[in-house]
């Protein structure tokens, strides 16, 4: 294996990642050509601190390794790049990277020196890698954590700052994957995990190379943190898969990114916290999204199984209604982010009564249940097809005509109409029909479009039952291996 190959990636996880991630740092700050083969940076933990001390950087650990002087030299010149530089931070973060990784009392994730010592190789590790194009890391700290030791909080707080000069790393991340936390309660394999997203997002939103931001298993969290004001966000990608959120809290990060290019929020694997079902509104998303419609290229939806029959066949999908936040008189929003408020355009486009997919003419991908498609095809809001006779629709002459390729998700599958009853509002259009006649007449009208899920079942995401257990086979399991 070429050096090239060999550091192209990093994982740090427990125990023995701490030796050899610490290895890896002194190897690379000894060769910095080798640095510029990494190219992506994976820190796994906990932020629960369990010992309850209050850590004293300022003096030497209790366990202690040994190092060469060159190495100590390479570390402090690290520690001056990194921009740890105030006051007493040179010498703080050079006693936490001198704890012995294999000591015993770092062998604990939840013990403080532990996750000093996590962050601030994590932080070097950062800075010696100037082509780092992928970050992915568990729940570090709050955007205004003022714990002194969290140096890689510190870092990315800094480098994520417009008014100073860019810092000599971080220029060339386009991917952060924010993990959830290893031993954290929350995290017990059958529930969604009540997520900080703003807190975490506002780490990262104004790097200058920044594409994409993905969550999984991700719910709504009553401390998330301040939302990131409209427009103020570098990433084009936002993906949350496997989780289950509140619609106000996505449209509010689809108005945060100056221009979208995919969107994806997929449902199922787990259940919420609290126990019940949540239903997913479509609209409001729409709504959002149409403020990017001359850059949104994909579109991934996976969540016909909590959607209301109220809103796709009813009264309720002809609300123009809106889910935002109105942040105009919230202090906390206002002190936070008085600088960025200063130069931002925060008016936001007011959407028309009636959208539908036409009105989205850069969009390449799309992934839909095939009762949403055709909710979404005939429009939403007051003047859509509502009514007139099935002969008047056409889903392949309402679908958008650079469209290459249409995913659906759980045509064929058993119980594949939504979630509440008939009882409630009946359907008024044949779905299954309206697919057969769009295959039927795709080769003429939409030559170049792939579909997908037609003769194939492509399950749809689904929420864990209260009553399941840990085998269950709809309980979403994290994948073996690399983030990325």
């Amino acid at each position: 294996m070429d050096r090239g190959t060999k550091y192209r990636q990093i994982r740090i996880c427990e125990r023995g990642d701490l030796v050899t991630g610490f290895e890896t740092l002194l190897h690379l700050l000894r060769n910095p050509a080798t640095a510029q083969h990494v190219h992506h940076l994976e820190v796994h933990g906990a932020r629960e601190v369990t010992d309850h001390e209050d850590p004293d950087f300022q003096r030497p650990p209790s366990e202690t390794q040994e190092l060469a002087e060159v190495d100590i030299l390479n570390l402090r010149t690290a520690i001056a790049k990194a921009g740890f530089t105030e006051g007493d931070e040179p010498k703080m973060l050079l006693n936490i990277l001198l704890q012995d990784p294999a000591g015993k009392k770092l062998q604990c994730s939840t013990y403080s020196g532990h996750i000093a010592f996590k962050q601030a190789l994590a932080a070097l590790l950062i800075t010696a890698s100037p082509q780092l194009e992928s970050l992915a890391f568990y729940h570090i700290g709050e955007y205004d954590t003022a714990a002194s030791y969290f140096c890689l909080v510190t870092l990315l707080r800094r480098a994520n700052r417009t008014s100073i000069a860019p810092p000599p790393y971080l220029q060339n991340l386009r991917k952060v994957i924010f993990l959830s936390d290893q031993d954290s309660p929350d995290n017990d394999e059958l529930h969604y995990i009540p997520e900080s997203y703003y807190h975490r997002i506002n780490l990262v939103r104004r790097l200058p190379a920044l594409e994409s931001i993905a969550f999984t298993l991700a719910t709504w969290n009553n401390e998330a943190g301040i939302p990131p004001p409209p427009r103020s966000a570098n990433y084009s990608e936002i993906s949350f898969t496997h989780s289950m959120m509140h619609e106000a809290d996505l449209c509010c990060l689809i108005d945060s990114a100056k221009a979208l290019r995919k969107f994806t929020y997929t449902i199922g694997g787990r259940m919420l916290p609290e126990g019940g079902k949540q239903t997913v509104n479509v609209s409001p998303l729409i709504r959002s999204l149409w403020r990017h419609r001359h850059t949104l290229e994909e579109l991934d939806l996976d969540v016909e199984d909590n959607v209301s029959w109220g809103e796709i066949y009813g009264e309720e999908g002809l609300e123009p209604a809106t889910e935002e936040l109105d942040y105009e008189n919230d202090e906390e929003y206002q002190e936070a982010w008085a600088e960025e408020l200063e130069t931002l355009d925060v008016d936001l486009e007011p959407p028309p009564t009636d959208i539908s997919l036409a009105d989205f003419p850069k969009l390449r991908r799309l992934s839909l249940g095939p009762h949403t498609l055709c909710f979404l095809a005939r429009g939403i809001g007051p003047n859509r097809w509502r009514g007139e006779s099935f002969s008047r629709f056409s889903l392949v002459d309402c679908l958008p005509r650079c469209l290459e390729v249409l995913r659906i998700y759980g045509r064929g599958e058993e119980g594949d109409d939504p979630w509440l009853t008939r009882k409630i509002c009946s359907p008024d259009l044949d779905v299954d029909a309206e697919l057969v006649s769009m295959m039927a007449e795709k080769p003429g009208k939409l030559p170049t479009l792939t579909v997908e899920g037609f003769s194939e079942v492509i399950p749809r995401g689904r929420d864990v039952p209260e009553w399941a257990g840990e085998d269950h086979p709809l309980v979403w399991k994290q994948p073996v291996g690399w983030a990325c």
